[in-house]
């Protein structure tokens, strides 16, 4: 219980920081509904959860991957191509509801696998996302001794904690969402991208700042 009890602390820790991808599932969840949102944020854990099997296997070679320069340079150019993209997108195109409180809703199969890509691969690329990973399961295995069965306990809180909140932003969100005008939309749509591109910009800056200082 001490390890799922970690777990929860953690997932908790995590659930009060902003970043992209709480930007994200936000932003979602208030233009395009809950379902979106949830899926958007499924995309989010499906990462999580897989980066959680290929840390915990291959924990010693990863953290020499992570190691070397030219794996943040890469992973640091996707991740930032990715924010600024769908920053862009969410200032350059995108039709914000009218005030009858029909909001856009995916219709097809292919909609939710948008959402869900879009969710996946933002996680996927974030460079946060590789070194926490591998942090807290360097933390597990060697400080703590424990294997991944042993520390299955851990993973569990910490992702049950992760799930939980994601699905009260997004329901909180859609919540906002009846009360805001649609230029007040408007406005979280271009703040939501241009903090997007912020962060996509973050990267390259610490890349180009690295490079120099080589």
């Amino acid at each position: 219980m001490d390890l799922v009890f970690k777990g929860i602390l953690l997932g908790l820790t995590l659930s009060i920081m902003t970043g992209p991808i709480f930007i994200t599932l936000i932003q979602t969840g208030m233009e395009k509904g809950f379902r979106a949102g949830v899926t958007v944020a499924s995309g989010f854990w499906t990462s999580d959860i897989l980066y959680i099997a290929v840390v915990s296997y291959a924990i010693s070679f990863l953290m020499g991957l992570a190691a070397e320069d030219h794996f943040e340079v890469y992973i640091s150019l996707i991740g930032g191509t990715i924010l600024i993209a769908f920053g862009l997108g969410l200032i350059l195109f995108g039709k914000v509801p009218a005030r009858g409180r029909k909001y856009q809703k995916p219709r097809t199969g292919s909609s939710y696998l948008g959402f869900w890509s879009l969710g996946f691969f933002m996680n996927t690329f974030n460079p946060g996302t590789v070194i926490f990973w591998i942090g807290i399961t360097s933390i597990i295995s060697e400080s703590l001794q424990l294997n991944i069965r042993q520390s299955f306990p851990f993973f569990a809180g910490l992702m049950g904690t992760i799930i939980f909140t994601d699905i009260i932003k997004v329901g909180l969100a859609k919540k906002i969402s009846y009360y805001l005008t649609p230029r007040l939309m408007i406005m979280v749509r271009k703040i939501a991208g241009i903090a997007l591109i912020s962060f996509g910009g973050m990267l390259f800056l610490r890349i180009l700042y690295k490079s120099l200082n080589i």
